[in-house]
């Protein structure tokens, strides 16, 4: 398999999730046109004020206790850029407080010191079922990059008893907010391009999951790499960490041995030898964000004769990359 770190929150909220100045309130997401929410705003939020600049800790207050009955959220600073859709991976840092008590329950460091592996700096959230409170994730989709935003949980939509401790009561509602530092694209969004012939055939699905068909033909004996789709967005160079999501099948049968996309999230990568098999760094390297790339990889620059895992000793290998972002 491919060497993965681990995408998680900041250590200060990796329990409870695996997770401008306070304005006159608007409905979170406006702005983002074409994104339907999943939450609106509603009395609950709007009382919301987060004091202090994005990307700093911002001093919360609201009326207690602050009960609601289904998810709200407000835009408290308007971000810019494409909105936030269901599965989509951001960076954020996020304050989390007892609606009863107003009691701040966690926060991230709000250090801006991005750490791929997690353990501090902004929480590294996939929009999915990954993030184990449905209100939060109703919350996000709609946002923006930039955007800081509040919203108010139901205890039904919050998070499972005692994963934020035990001075969190189950009848408790949670008021979070989160400002969204960076957002990674969902799919690779660049321009289609003219596969060449002998290529496996690569069919996306609706969400941009990527089924690939190999040829009956023998494998190339060389490193293939090819552009399905070309991005126009940050160059990736090795040594950095690339946020993928990625498909690999076996050249013979076809058999799908690792996939980002069918564990639900994607890959943070860093591009250097030793964490990656040789071949995956090749294709990375000069990459640009948004850009899809299939790479054929001959034994000597996967796993060669001794095989790793559900890959058999002497495969060949074949990657589909969607290149979504970098650390």
């Amino acid at each position: 398999m491919l060497r993965l770190p681990v995408l998680r929150l900041a250590a200060s909220l990796a329990t409870a999730v695996v997770l401008a100045t306070g304005l006159a309130g608007c409905a979170a997401g406006a702005g983002a046109s074409g994104c339907t929410p999943q939450a609106t705003s509603g009395s609950g939020s709007d009382s919301v004020i987060a004091s202090g600049p994005f990307g700093t800790a911002p001093a919360v207050r609201f009326a207690t206790p602050l009960d609601v009955s289904t998810t709200q959220v407000t835009t408290l600073r308007p971000g810019s850029g494409a909105p936030v859709v269901p599965n989509q991976e951001l960076l954020a840092d996020v304050t989390i407080l007892d609606g009863t008590t107003g009691r701040v329950v966690t926060k991230t460091d709000y250090s801006g010191k991005v750490d791929a592996s997690g353990s501090t700096g902004p929480a590294t959230i996939v929009v999915n079922s990954t993030l184990p409170s449905a209100g939060l994730r109703k919350a996000l989709v709609c946002a923006q990059q930039g955007e800081r935003l509040a919203a108010v949980l139901p205890p039904k939509e919050g998070f499972a008893a005692g994963a934020l401790g035990t001075s969190v009561r189950p009848t408790d509602s949670l008021v979070v907010v989160v400002d969204v530092r960076r957002t990674y694209l969902p799919r690779a969004n660049g321009v289609n391009q003219v596969m060449g012939s002998g290529l496996p055939a690569v069919v996306l699905g609706p969400d941009g999951r990527p089924g690939i068909t190999v040829p009956p033909s023998d494998p190339p004996k060389q490193l293939v790499v090819a552009d399905l789709k070309k991005g126009s967005g940050a160059v990736i160079r090795k040594g950095d960490t690339a946020v993928v999501h990625y498909t690999g099948v076996l050249w013979k049968g076809g058999t799908v041995f690792d996939s980002s996309w069918q564990k639900g999230a994607p890959a943070a990568l860093p591009v250097k030898n030793g964490s990656l098999v040789k071949g995956f760094v090749t294709a990375l390297e000069g990459q640009r964000v948004g850009s899809q790339v299939i790479a054929i990889l001959p034994p000597g620059e996967a796993y060669g004769a001794q095989g790793s895992g559900a890959v058999p000793g002497g495969a060949t290998l074949v990657f589909v990359v969607d290149i979504l972002g970098k650390v």
